[in-house]
């Protein structure tokens, strides 16, 4: 993918980040994401091997998600960067996503699972693409 096109996807990427983080009430508690939320649970529910899944794994599990795109646009971005700085920004990005909440938003629940599992998804993107990147440089 050519770096503006790649730029640009990060962008929209971020503006979702963004709205989902910053937003004044919990995105999960209304509309349709309450309404995808309850239905994954009751899903969940009538599987027996996902019948553990409740509301805090299913936050866990979506958090996980939403960051792994950051480390992966990350590889992508910056590609000589080092495997530790790259790591290192995801976790800051949640750091900053949760202490917002806790200082600018009331309505929300900022929590220490939830900048561990934002940072795990981040994480996880960033070795799944510098991973990918180094089967590739090695099949050449």
């Amino acid at each position: 993918m050519r770096k503006p096109l790649l730029a640009l996807a990060l962008a929209g990427y971020l503006v979702l980040l963004t709205a989902t983080s910053l937003w004044p009430k919990p995105v999960d508690g209304q509309g349709l994401l309450a309404i995808i939320t309850s239905d994954l649970l009751r899903f969940a529910s009538t599987i027996s091997w996902l019948n553990w899944i409740q509301y805090n794994q299913l936050e866990a599990i979506a958090n996980v998600l939403l960051y792994i795109p950051l480390g992966i646009f990350l590889v992508l971005l910056l590609p000589k960067a080092r495997l530790w700085a790259l790591c290192l920004l995801p976790i800051l990005v949640s750091l900053a996503a949760e202490g917002s909440q806790r200082l600018f938003l009331p309505d929300r629940y900022a929590t220490l699972n939830d900048v561990f599992f934002n940072a795990l998804g981040g994480v996880l993107g960033v070795f799944i693409a510098a991973s990918i990147r180094r089967m590739k440089k090695s099949s050449k």
